[in-house]
């Protein structure tokens, strides 16, 4: 397993590399990365890992999809968005953001609904597909990442709440932004 980085590591604003080859260094570290998320399969620690989120400066990320399958997502591209946000939706079908480098924070980020993407998986297979809530808002926290970019940017930027899970209870409650 490999150690997640926590905020405000300096890993974590930088941007990853395109993978030219997916040769075996790369297999392992995707296996690795896989092993980091999901240590065990009943024990999930979320639903995606960027690469930079490991210290690994490369252009990969695993996604959980809508098959509950996690898929190992490398050269992640969006080739296309929908004009219509999260925000559009009714207030019931919004849900909050997480990450694992910002471990029991958790805010709404406003980002576009549907997502066609491109990415190459470890058979070095490109992949084409079209994503909607939630897995398009898991893409495009990951790539995000690969960008330097994180969440609490999205929620800093939109003044949205901030909260914070109990760690007994697990219930959320609001609390004033440290970042």
């Amino acid at each position: 397993m490999l150690k997640i980085l926590n905020y405000p590591h300096p890993v974590l604003r930088q941007v990853a590399q395109p993978v030219t080859i997916i040769d075996k260094l790369t297999k392992l570290e995707a296996q690795a990365m896989l092993k980091t998320l999901a240590p065990k399969p009943d024990k999930v620690k979320g639903v995606g890992l960027a690469a930079n989120q490991v210290g690994i400066l490369k252009r990969i990320f695993i996604i959980k999809l809508a098959s509950g399958n996690l898929e190992v997502c490398i050269n992640p591209k969006i080739l296309k968005t929908s004009k219509k946000t999260l925000a559009c939706l009714p207030q019931e079908k919004h849900f909050l953001e997480g990450c694992l480098c910002f471990p029991g924070y958790y805010g709404f980020v406003d980002r576009p609904i549907k997502i066609k993407v491109s990415y190459q998986n470890l058979n070095n297979k490109t992949v084409k597909t079209t994503l909607t809530p939630p897995h398009s808002s898991y893409f495009q926290h990951e790539l995000d990442h690969l960008n330097g970019i994180l969440f609490i940017d999205y929620i800093n930027q939109s003044k949205q709440p901030l909260y914070l899970a109990d760690k007994k209870t697990g219930q959320l409650q609001p609390v004033n932004n440290p970042f």
